[in-house]
């Protein structure tokens, strides 16, 4: 069993987005990946898509998930599931921070 305390986690850049990884094969998890995203106010994550399915949860701010073109506004506490294959983006009004833990397959 591996336990990976909060502070220990390593912190990623992309593009302005704050990472902070959780489980993943570098860290004892041989099957699924878990990581913070922290969204400043008016950061946007562009169109991308993945080989399998993506499950985000907000857990604190606002947060605006595009699935397939269609938004949708998220509160704390809702839980989005992206399909594999499905183009997807994100983003924050300005002002607003989100903060989302997302497991995905390794």
């Amino acid at each position: 069993m591996t336990i990976v305390r909060f502070d220990d986690a390593p912190v990623f850049d992309l593009s302005g987005v704050r990472i902070r990884g959780f489980a993943s094969p570098a860290r004892g998890a041989t099957e699924t990946m878990t990581y913070r995203v922290e969204l400043a106010g008016g950061q946007r994550v562009p169109d991308h898509t993945h080989d399998h399915e993506e499950v985000s949860q907000l857990l604190s701010g606002r947060w605006t998930v595009t699935i397939d073109g269609e938004d949708s506004q998220l509160r704390a506490g809702d839980t989005a599931v992206i399909p594999a294959g499905v183009v997807h983006a994100s983003s924050t009004p300005k002002g607003e921070e989100a903060v989302i833990l997302t497991s995905m397959p390794v």
